[in-house]
């Protein structure tokens, strides 16, 4: 176990403050960016890929312009999804979200994964049953699911379970949604209308 506190550079946008410069996205990024139809979703997609640059060069004590980011899928390989990583830094992890309207990135010398979602009711079995039950005993059960649902993403994105097994991941402490999993902080956020949460992992190395 590394006992050094993480550093961490965390942000949460609307998407109107980011000035989103698409010559800085990669060709990988690019292409991604271009599939996309809605000039929401376009807008989002730049303003988050910006963000994380911008999280990370404040950690490295850069410029915006000198952090390229990286993915690669690893389980098939493809550039064009995939964990995000800074080129040339192993020692920093990052970890970036995107709703319409709304983004998020976190860089940290820590496994870490971060999520922004618009509040919504989605399905139970992304939950298990004790948090299916406490969400359908909550007032705003759209509210209460999507608490839940941005820790699962934020902490898989840290190395914590997949999203495949979303509903064994359970997330819910004795009085409501968990700030503490398996050696991983989460940190809530919220604004009118979105929920999203941080989750940072103890140890850089395992992600536990």
């Amino acid at each position: 176990m590394d006992d050094a506190a993480p550093v961490v550079v965390a942000r949460f946008a609307d998407v109107s403050e980011i000035d989103a410069d698409p010559g800085l996205l990669t060709t990988a990024e690019l292409a991604r960016h271009g599939r996309l139809v809605a000039a929401a979703d376009k807008q989002a997609y730049a303003a988050a890929h910006i963000l994380v640059r911008e999280c990370s060069a404040e950690l490295l004590g850069a410029r915006r312009e000198d952090v390229v980011i990286r993915q690669r899928c690893g389980r098939c390989g493809a550039v064009e999804h995939g964990a995000p990583a800074v080129a040339d830094f192993p020692g920093i992890w990052v970890s970036l979200s995107h709703a319409r309207g709304q983004v998020a990135a976190v860089a940290a010398t820590r496994r870490c994964g971060i999520d922004v979602e618009r509040v919504s009711r989605g399905p139970d079995r992304a939950l298990s049953s004790r948090e299916a039950a406490w969400v359908a005993g909550q007032q705003d059960a759209a509210y209460a699911f999507t608490r839940l649902w941005v820790r699962k993403e934020a902490l898989v994105k840290a190395g914590h379970g997949s999203m495949a097994a979303a509903q064994r991941l359970d997330v819910l402490a004795e009085n409501g949604p968990a700030d503490q999993l398996g050696g991983a902080r989460i940190t809530p956020w919220e604004a009118p209308g979105f929920v999203g949460a941080v989750a940072i992992c103890a140890d850089r190395r395992t992600g536990n």
